[in-house]
């Protein structure tokens, strides 16, 4: 692999994928109501390292992120209407 298509992939990941607290502050959830979500399977990481336990890498597809926030959002606001 050439070193640019590596920096191009390297730039694209910065750009696109996220961890678990930068996906809890754009959804608006408290960091356990958000792994609350992961554990009911309403998100999935898009990417994972690792085995098992504290030291496993999960990141966060931000555009998957970003529309299960406005979701929650809409929810909430017609909720509030209700």
């Amino acid at each position: 692999m050439q070193s640019q298509d590596l920096k191009d992939i390297q730039k694209w990941c910065q750009e696109n994928l996220i961890n678990r607290k930068e996906a809890a502050e754009i959804t608006g959830q408290s960091f356990d109501a958000f792994s609350q979500t992961i554990k009911q399977g309403r998100i999935k990481p898009f990417l994972e390292v690792g085995e098992s336990g504290p030291s496993i890498i999960r990141l966060y597809l931000k555009s998957e992120i970003e529309e299960y926030g406005r979701q929650l959002k809409e929810k909430k606001e017609r909720q509030n209407k209700g």
